[in-house]
């Protein structure tokens, strides 16, 4: 053979040995990326899954028969806050379960009305585990130009905040004086030193301000820029009558990241009482916080899931709500809860701004169109409902009057603390007498609502003691239309409850890990029911904040 010849079989062999082996390097390329890949979906379903099984086996649900989530869920937009995802997974996995927990089943009633006592009364409802099909409805949808709508969940502390805002809704020209002097209180930096930022007024009836005297004293009292009071007036911006108004962001417009609510006429809490919800919810700034707060009576196969889930007070759980397997809850007004409450009223609540956006996004117009619909116009039970499945925990509680420990509580080991001045102590005791009154007239917990146009109960339903005059709160016993407004707010929050699948397990009181929490006590669990100043974990014994935030 001649060299050239041995020359060109030599290089031919080298370019076959050059060429294996780039096509070993493509094939170990293309595997790697296979497997990095395969991988990270892995990881995600995983994670997913995990999520379901992990409630599954809580509620002992067969592995192999848990739901896996739509592929949807996993798609986020640049300004999707992961807190819808969180709700839709969770109602996910609740549905899963009431499914396979039901050995007959048929499906769910998927009605938008429903029939109510005696004279079969129609009412509005909500769909269950409706919450998957809004969210997922909304986002099928093109918006990105909805800026207003890029919501963005509170930051779990706000330590450095100083101060808040205060919202009053009202609608009664004659009860503006009540109204006006609260505000005078709040808005004097002796009384409450600063804390107030500014008072808004929601006013949300149709007859006029300055209708009443007191009316009038109110324009004049917020013409003085100083006074830091605004008066707005959703329904000439266009908005229904609607209790919802107080939470919308375009109508109070507030600059503070701290929300404390009020109803026109209270009750309305001193100094020392706000200061420490303030603080409590700057440590919880997740959280809704509340002074007057309910518990929802689970039905006996939700006790014995929540048993389950932790027999101790955790306040981050939740509790399957199937209405398949006949659940019903219902709404415990017998006393203000500590422990175990799963809502607020407004009156002395606190909110984070933030949480305006989520309340009124057009994922959740359904759900306002519920409470525009319903007859008790529970904005309350909603807004506790929406923002505990959005913190994923139940609402924090503090301790609604404040009292100086004037030493007739005797604690453990003998020690007393000393007398604070006697005019605070005074002031703290006309605070009290107040909403002693204000409780014993039937001023507490009331919608503005007329039941009879409904057709339910009969009867005047607004009158000078709130609901036919009830009082619901000075041991008067059950009457007929006490207990129809009772049934009528279980029908409300089972509706509420069943559309997001599932009810937060309780709060934790103001008592926690102190002396003062009772476990045998059922009414809170915190005795006495109301702290007194030096009380409170989270203040010092001279009732000033501590310096550990969280």
């Amino acid at each position: 053979m001649s060299l050239p010849q041995q020359q060109s079989r030599v290089s031919l062999k080298s370019t076959q040995k050059d060429g294996s082996k780039k096509s070993i390097f493509r094939i170990q390329y293309f595997l790697q990326c296979f497997i990095i890949t395969a991988l990270g979906w892995f990881t995600i379903l995983f994670y997913s899954h995990s999520s379901i099984i992990r409630l599954s086996e809580e509620h002992g649900v067969n592995e192999q028969r848990a739901i896996l989530p739509h592929k949807r869920i996993i798609e986020r937009t640049s300004f999707w806050d992961s807190a819808w995802d969180e709700v839709v997974l969770r109602a996910r996995a609740h549905k899963s379960y009431c499914q396979h927990a039901d050995a007959d089943f048929h499906g769910f009633d998927h009605h938008y009305e429903m029939l109510f006592g005696k004279e079969n009364q129609t009412l509005a409802t909500l769909p269950p585990f409706g919450i998957i099909d809004a969210i997922a409805d909304y986002k099928k949808g093109n918006h990105n130009d909805d800026i207003q709508w890029q919501c963005r969940m509170p930051p779990e502390t706000e330590c450095q905040e100083s101060q808040l805002t205060v919202i009053f809704m009202a609608y009664n020209p004659d009860r503006l004086g009540i109204t006006l002097n609260q505000i005078k209180k709040l808005t004097n930096r002796e009384a409450f030193r600063g804390l107030v930022k500014e008072c808004v007024v929601v006013w949300n009836g149709p007859r006029s301000v300055d209708e009443s005297s007191e009316g009038k004293q109110l324009l004049e009292f917020a013409k003085d820029p100083a006074n830091s009071l605004r008066i707005v007036y959703p329904l000439k911006m266009g908005f229904p009558n609607d209790l919802m108004n107080r939470y919308h962001p375009d109508v109070v417009k507030v600059t503070t990241k701290a929300i404390l609510y009020y109803d026109d006429d209270g009750p309305f809490y001193s100094y020392k009482a706000i200061e420490s919800g303030f603080e409590l919810w700057k440590r919880n700034a997740r959280a809704q916080i509340g002074a007057m707060s309910r518990k929802i009576d689970y039905s006996p196969r939700q006790q014995e899931e929540r048993q389950r889930l932790d027999p101790e007070p955790n306040d981050k759980h939740f509790i399957s709500h199937c209405d398949n397997l006949q659940d019903k809850v219902e709404y415990n007004f017998r006393f203000f809860a500590n422990y175990d409450a799963n809502m607020v009223l407004p009156s002395g609540s606190m909110l984070h701004s933030n949480y305006l956006c989520f309340l009124w996004h057009p994922a959740l117009k359904e759900i306002r169109q519920f409470v525009l619909a319903h007859p008790v116009h529970p904005d309350d039970i909603t807004v506790s409902t929406v923002v505990s499945h959005l913190a994923a925990r139940a609402p924090k509680v503090y301790s609604r009057r404040l009292n100086p420990d004037d030493g007739t509580v005797k604690r453990r080991g003998g020690r007393r603390l000393e007398e604070t001045d006697p005019d605070e102590k005074a002031a703290e005791k006309e605070e009290e007498n107040e909403e002693e009154e204000r409780l014993m007239t039937g001023e507490s917990e009331k919608q503005v609502v007329q039941l009879e146009n409904h057709g339910i109960g009969g009867g005047p339903a607004h009158e000078k003691g709130g609901i036919g005059g009830i009082c619901w709160d000075c041991g008067s016993g059950m009457s007929e239309k006490k207990q129809i407004w009772a049934d009528l707010r279980s029908q409300a929050i089972n509706s509420l409850i069943k559309y997001f699948g599932s009810i937060n397990s309780g709060s934790i009181g103001w008592c926690e890990g102190t002396e003062f929490y009772d476990p045998g006590k059922e009414d809170g669990h915190c005795k006495p029911t109301m702290a007194r100043i030096g009380w409170l974990p989270w203040m010092k014994e001279d009732g000033s904040p501590k310096e550990t935030c969280p």
